[in-house]
């Protein structure tokens, strides 16, 4: 297999920063509006509807000097953090040859650690993704029970928690998350998963003092299952 040239490196590179310009326009824009997933492409002051050329990630940043061309507003610094620091992580994925498992992973774990954390709510669009992920990198079929059965495990707890409480105890999200994670992991490896992810938001909740606040449990699911992957694709491997 021949060697990745420089070209590669920075074509892999500026999909990055394409994917985390997205990523960030979708986070801070979540939920105005009806579709809560969507391209945008609109100044975040005055409303305009932005050019192609303010569209470039980084490069328009810097060329336009921090600013809008349209209103000559000051631009957030987050934008070119963002999209150089997934453009970086690309290149690294890239240069040790995960870009189709990790890369494609890690952004939008991210992103529904974000917006869980935020809203308490995981779009069903980053679920299907993640299923699609998942679907590429494993053999669903062999903990298609696992995750039946742990599926109808936590529906029944929902509405049972539900019909006694009045309230939801887990999000319809978090289920979704956790059966689609099963296909992965599948037993007993999701009971770890669950352990440790229940014990960082217990954690948390002890730190915050924050008893009687809702809590987002989908942030904590994805990252767990984000230190799972990277165990598995580098300490394994290397072993």
């Amino acid at each position: 297999m021949p060697e990745p040239t420089v070209i590669s490196y920075l074509l892999v590179g500026f999909l990055g920063a394409i994917l985390g310009s997205f990523l960030l326009h979708e986070y801070d824009n979540y939920g105005k509006g009806k579709d809560k997933l969507k391209l945008r492409s609109l100044c975040d002051h005055c409303g305009e509807q932005l050019k192609a050329k303010n569209l470039v990630p980084i490069f328009s940043y810097l060329a336009q000097k921090g600013h809008s061309d349209c209103c000559n507003k000051k631009l957030s610094f987050k934008y070119l953090i963002s999209e150089i620091g997934l453009a970086s992580f690309f290149i690294a994925c890239f240069y040790y040859e995960k870009l189709t498992t990790i890369g494609l992973l890690f952004p939008a774990l991210l992103l529904i650690a974000l917006i869980d954390e935020k809203f308490k709510e995981i779009p069903i669009v980053l679920n299907i993704y993640l299923l699609l992920w998942i679907s590429l990198n494993s053999d669903i079929t062999e903990n298609i029970i696992a995750s039946a059965t742990i599926g109808l495990f936590l529906a029944t707890l929902y509405f049972g928690y539900l019909w006694v409480r009045k309230i939801e105890g887990l999000g319809i999200g978090d289920i979704i998350l956790l059966t689609v994670i099963c296909l992965y992991y599948g037993f007993p490896e999701i009971f770890y998963l669950l352990t440790i992810s229940s014990c960082l938001l217990l954690l948390k909740i002890i730190i915050s003092q924050k008893y009687k606040d809702r809590h987002a449990f989908g942030s904590w699911i994805v990252l767990t299952f984000g230190v799972f992957i990277l165990f598995q694709e580098f300490y394994v491997f290397v072993d």
